[in-house]
């Protein structure tokens, strides 16, 4: 039916040109032949119009230079130009504007020279398609010189784009400069300004800019809102904006480029639910809101439907929708759709050297999917490869496990003469941390000074981080002491990796040890160091750092706030906790999580629940640390429905969606109750695939309540995730034991020793004079050992008399 109408439309047109002709209306003639899309016919009614003793003139050659020069055919477009009697600027801008399009940049200013040389004046327009067609600094500062030549560097329409060109360039001195020497305010270049800060990652400086535009009362727009929203990752910025965009009613069917900004800089803040909203309120989505859509979603599954509706709407698929999509898809579960997805890849010539970023997602998701060998085949199948390329198929390695195929890629890299970045960098420290091998640490560190990195603060960190989790505190320090320039940034990481591997008070002595080497001291930093006092339930020290804060100034941040509200609840002093909480206001988030997880800690479930409403009352939004606080406490108090109906109310009231911890939270409730079979149903039905945390629960459950059929799956489960570890083994045994197995149970023991495994003994600890002393069951090496056990005797002396009263009430009460 369509093909009919268009052969109707042309035939239709056909007789109009013959008609045109028959009249001598040869210029009409000549127009009219552009909406048959055919160059040749063209150029015969072009002929005709000749020999009919027409000349071209400059408007008509405007419009055929503008018509051929959009589809490329700038040979065409030239003649046309050349044929013009005489030809004008506006004719000369028609095939500049053509150049620019297509970034010809020796072309356009080819064209510029010819158009100088024939004695017309360049007007804006003209340096407009100038400076559009020019893509390096060099280019962009001739066309910067020209506009000042002619005096119209202050004007609007050009600054803006030469704002945008020297940004986009990373020169953003140069985009500020041309920004201020420029002596109109105008809304168009404060836009430009913005979007180039933002295009930079100067986050920070594109929102003061704004403000500042703001504060001169220029007029804001769609396009300056949509701007500052792309440099914007604090929410309640966002919100504002948001905010001022409805008051301004720039919402309507005209706005989608407004809308999808929004959806980014949700998603971007961590508020999915929010951003979906806004998705739904678009009253035709285009595809880039689609895209941001399915960007949005909370799981893979999410992201599928959404983008079988998208599809279902007959909208084309672009390289970021599928990138989108491959990046929602992870687990098993969702492989069938992948490899689908991999499918309309192929069909839409989206797949292997046509687009990288694309390849590049496939090697990743397949990775996400655990099908290591179907990774290596995307990333083999690819002509060209980039650095991400070579991350994608590392990083696939690495989070399934395979830690020598990720290292021996990682060697292909380098001997494909490809460098690696400081991602790729990152990204190995990461796996050789996860395999525990100091070793391996010690090679990249060579590396790292190698290739020179060692000078760039993030791989420092990276570094101290990666000697931290191998338990190597040590060599952490070493590296932290090496360095020349040390700041607050290292100490932070280096005292953070050392209350996370166990060594809190490693990060107490660093803080005490290098404390006069900082002028100033950082909110960061007290945190993890309150943090260690929590860990270590260190009072007197934590009170002394909560003193500090408040003595420097710096007291009121809201996550120092935070962490001196848990340190109380850690140190089991819940009245200083809510004392502390009490000075800080309500509407801080990370406070009210804080004193939530204290109150669910220490069983005060109505606590819990009053700060939760009080919250609500407030407009605080909780956020997924809220909602394990609840749950951990309904857990604690044995809740089921309760916890249930928080977990569903999660993402449909406040967009928040539930991850593992908040299903390990009702995983370990159904346990505690008994529910073991409904906790392996919850398992089964998470949209996420779980981790060995949840397993261990699960296994913990059912040794307690004599589950043996599906205490072995969750063990065979926790064992393919965590080889190592020595509590499945114990609760396994017990398990079996339990069951009168007693043959099962030998069996796993004597495995246990043939691999060398041994259950970790617990210990305790007390400080003293600010020295910290540990103690294992019959512990006899702490030096003052005997002073310890004479103690000990006084103290039983002091008890026995305690339990023979004790035995002999409980005698009267049986008699």
């Amino acid at each position: 039916m369509r093909s009919f109408l268009s052969f109707a439309r042309n035939l239709q047109c056909f007789n109009s040109i013959k008609f045109s002709i028959a009249q001598n209306h040869h210029h009409q003639a000549l127009k009219a032949s552009l909406s048959l899309s055919s160059p040749l016919f063209t150029d015969q009614i072009y002929a005709l119009f000749l020999k009919s003793g027409h000349s071209l003139d400059p408007h008509l050659a405007t419009t055929l230079i503008t018509h051929f020069s959009k589809s490329g055919d700038f040979s065409r477009s030239l003649q046309f130009l050349f044929d013009a009697q005489p030809p004008d600027i506006v004719s000369f801008n028609a095939l500049l504007s053509g150049y620019a399009q297509f970034h010809l940049t020796p072309a356009s200013f080819s064209l510029y020279w010819k158009l100088t040389c024939s004695g017309l004046v360049p007007d804006q327009y003209t340096l407009s398609s100038l400076i559009k067609s020019c893509d390096r600094v060099l280019e962009i500062e001739i066309a910067h010189v020209i506009c000042t030549k002619f005096g119209l560097n202050s004007t609007p329409f050009l600054v803006s784009g030469l704002v945008g060109k020297y940004a986009k360039c990373g020169c953003l001195e140069s985009a500020a400069k041309c920004f201020r020497e420029c002596l109109v305010s105008d809304v168009v270049v404060w836009t430009a300004m913005v979007n180039g800060c933002a295009w930079n990652g100067e986050f920070l400086k594109a929102r003061e800019v704004f403000v500042e535009m703001r504060g001169l009362g220029l007029e804001v727009n769609e396009f300056s809102l949509t701007s500052v929203l792309g440099a914007l990752w604090d929410v309640e910025d966002g919100e504002q904006v948001h905010g001022l965009a409805v008051k301004m009613g720039f919402f309507g069917e005209s706005s989608n480029h407004l809308s999808n900004a929004l959806i980014s800089m949700y998603c971007r803040c961590g508020r999915n639910g929010d951003a979906v909203k806004v998705f739904d309120e678009i009253t035709e989505p285009d595809i880039v809101s689609w895209t941001a859509r399915i960007g949005a979603a909370c799981y893979g599954e999410e992201a599928l439907e959404e983008f079988n509706v998208m599809r279902s709407r007959n909208l084309e698929v672009n390289e970021l929708t599928l990138i989108n999509v491959l990046s929602a898809i992870e687990g098993p579960k969702l492989l069938g759709s992948g490899r689908q997805v991999h499918l309309l890849c192929y069909k839409m010539g989206y797949s292997n050297s046509m687009v990288v970023s694309v390849s590049n997602a496939l090697v990743s998701m397949y990775g996400k999917c655990g099908m290591v060998k179907e990774a290596r085949l995307a990333f083999d199948e690819m002509v060209c490869r980039d650095s991400i390329s070579w991350n994608s198929l590392i990083g696939g390695y690495a989070g399934n496990g395979l830690i020598g195929p990720a290292i021996m890629v990682f060697s292909w890299m380098r001997s494909s003469c490809v460098e690696p970045d400081k991602y790729t960098m990152a990204s190995i420290l990461d796996i050789v941390s996860n395999s525990s091998s100091v070793k391996l640490v010690m090679q990249i560190h060579v590396y790292l000074i190698k290739i020179g990195f060692m000078s760039d603060d993030s791989m420092l960190c990276c570094l101290i981080t990666s000697y931290g989790k191998c338990n190597s505190v040590d060599e952490a320090k070493k590296v932290f002491c090496e360095t020349e320039m040390t700041n607050v940034g290292h100490l932070q990481v280096l005292a953070s990796g050392a209350v996370n591997t166990g060594c809190p008070a490693v990060a107490l002595e660093l803080f005490s040890s290098t404390r006069s080497s900082f002028i100033e001291l950082d909110c960061v930093l007290l945190s993890i160091v309150l943090k260690a006092c929590g860990v270590l339930t260190n009072l007197r020290q934590g009170m002394a750092i909560h003193s500090l804060a408040l003595k420097s100034g710096i007291g009121r941040d809201s996550f120092l706030e935070s962490a001196i509200v848990d340190m109380y609840c850690k140190c089991g002093h819940i009245a200083d906790a809510e004392k502390s909480f009490r000075d800080v206001c309500l509407s801080k988030l990370a406070a009210c999580n804080a004193m939530i997880m204290g109150y669910a800690q220490h069983g005060r479930h109505q606590e819990v629940l009053r700060l939760f409403k009080a919250m609500t009352e407030f407009d605080v939004k909780p956020d997924e640390i809220t909602y394990l606080g609840l749950l951990n406490s309904c857990s604690h108090a044995g809740l089921i429905k309760e916890a249930q109906d928080h977990l569903s109310s999660m993402l449909l009231v406040h967009g928040v969606a539930p991850c593992l911890e908040h299903y390990s939270c009702i995983i370990d409730l159904f346990g505690r109750v008994g529910l073991v079979e409904e906790a392996k149903r919850t398992i089964d039905q998470m949209p996420m695939s779980p981790d060995a945390q949840i397993w261990q629960s699960l296994l913990s459950s059912c040794s307690i309540y004599g589950k043996l059929d599906l205490g072995k799956v969750a063990a065979r489960e926790l064992l393919k995730l965590q080889p190592e570890n020595d509590s499945a083994y114990v609760l396994l045994s017990s398990l079996h034991a339990k069951a009168g197995e007693w043959e099962a149970a030998g069996r796993l023991r004597r495995e246990m020793k043939e691999k060398a495994k041994h259950k970790e003994p617990g210990y305790s600890w007390v400080e003293l004079g600010g020295c910290m002393s540990y103690f294992l069951a019959d512990d006899a090496s702490h030096p003052m050992n005997y002073d310890i056990y004479l103690n000990l005797a006084s103290l039983y002396q002091h008890i026995l008399p305690l339990f023979k009263l004790e035995e002999d009430s409980l005698s009267i009460m049986d008699f």
